[in-house]
């Protein structure tokens, strides 16, 4: 199944920050819309490192908290912030610094499957 990015949303209006669009507390009907149960998941304990995201990803945050600072958006207190229930989708080619707080369990979809050794 491939994403449609730029209707993924619809008909609710997510909230866009640096470039990432978040909607927060997902229905279920959405949820199951898109398959997310389906897409591959993954789990990290508190951890901090870079990221640069090659393909448009959108994830769903099952459980814990992290933050990410954007590129070129570092600076105090711009970190955004993802919890349980957030449904968030990175651009292709962002890069970004990520801060596992809680212990995080995510769904994610790719535009096109990167290898699993690429991952963090």
């Amino acid at each position: 199944m491939e994403l449609n990015h730029d209707s993924i949303f619809a008909p609710e209006v997510p909230t866009e920050i640096h470039g990432v669009k978040v909607m927060r507390q997902t229905s279920d009907a959405k949820l199951a819309e898109l398959g997310v149960t389906s897409w591959q998941l993954w789990e990290s304990m508190p951890r901090k490192f870079p990221w640069k995201f090659k393909k448009t990803e959108t994830m769903y945050f099952v459980e814990g908290k992290l933050k990410v600072k954007v590129e070129d958006h570092h600076k105090e207190g711009e970190a955004l912030e993802f919890v349980a229930g957030d449904l968030v989708v990175f651009p292709q080619d962002m890069n970004v610094f990520v801060d596992v707080i809680e212990d995080v369990k995510k769904r994610y979809y790719r535009e096109s499957e990167i290898e699993e050794s690429e991952l963090p």
